[in-house]
């Protein structure tokens, strides 16, 4: 014979799968890491785009990376630049380059960077930023000289509740 169901036994019930529903990776994101902890997220679904921007380490001027989650996977979209530094430009082949105002841009560039992009973060003149769906991270100012890592992730309700966008703490 079956118990009735009683009250204390619905709550319990309940107050379970609310906790699994908040428990459970459901929501897509990018995971930032600072030497392999998570620090916090940034929504990422498929398809959307981030942009990393920093500032040339020798000819001081800014540039702005954009990547896109393909299939679980970071690809490098379009690239920004002031001017042709040392180390940029467009590669024979990957994408169209054209003048737009001040800027020379990249685009279509479909580079597949992986299921994980490591970045070693500049100084404060550098400043490395992350800037997605509104949000943007400073990782420069607390993160110099680190190894941060971005990867596609899923993340649940309560540590996105918890942590939220990354704050790098100095």
């Amino acid at each position: 014979m079956r118990s009735p169901l009683t009250v204390p036994r619905v709550c319990g019930v309940l107050a379970a799968a609310a906790l699994g529903a908040l428990l459970l990776p459901v929501w897509p994101v990018l995971r930032v890491s600072d030497e392999g902890s998570t620090i916090g997220y940034l929504p990422l679904s498929e398809g959307e785009r981030f942009t990393i921007t920093y500032m040339h380490s020798i000819d001081h001027l800014p540039i702005e990376e954009d990547l896109v989650l393909r299939d679980g996977r970071l690809v490098a979209e379009t690239t920004r630049i002031r001017q042709f530094g040392a180390g940029m430009g467009q590669i024979p082949g990957e994408g169209t380059g054209y003048a737009d105002g001040e800027w020379w841009v990249i685009d279509d560039m479909g580079r597949d960077v992986g299921t994980e992009l490591a970045l070693r973060v500049g100084s404060p003149t550098v400043d490395h930023r992350l800037v997605a769906d509104g949000t943007e991270v400073r990782l420069s100012p607390c993160l110099a000289a680190h190894r941060v890592t971005l990867d596609p992730a899923r993340a649940a309700t309560l540590p996105l509740l918890v942590r939220g966008a990354p704050h790098p703490r100095c």
